[in-house]
């Protein structure tokens, strides 16, 4: 059962991937006060170092959460499932 709940979790994390990594790219531009938008790549000098293509990449992998967040509420649900049954069991004892 803890392998279910690990696998499935897991699977939800990689799902999330895409949104994380878009929250990311936002934050670090907004820390650094770079302008991050989907136009263009715009120049982000961060430790001295141009890091505005790898953060307009970050930002643009959003849109694969279009394919990604409806597997990630599947397996959300299947979470929620298997703890029910896991519930229902542990009552029944």
């Amino acid at each position: 059962m803890r392998i279910a709940y690990l696998v499935l979790s897991v699977l939800l994390l990689l799902c999330l991937l895409p949104v994380l990594s878009t929250l990311a790219a936002g934050l670090i531009a907004s820390a650094a006060g770079c302008r991050l938008d989907e136009g263009s790549i715009h120049s982000c000098i961060i430790l001295g170092a141009d890091w505005g293509g790898a953060l307009y990449t970050a930002a643009m992998m959003g849109w694969f959460a279009l394919v990604t967040l409806p597997f990630a509420a599947a397996v959300a649900l299947a979470l929620v499932l298997l703890a029910f049954v896991h519930l229902i069991r542990y009552l029944r004892r």
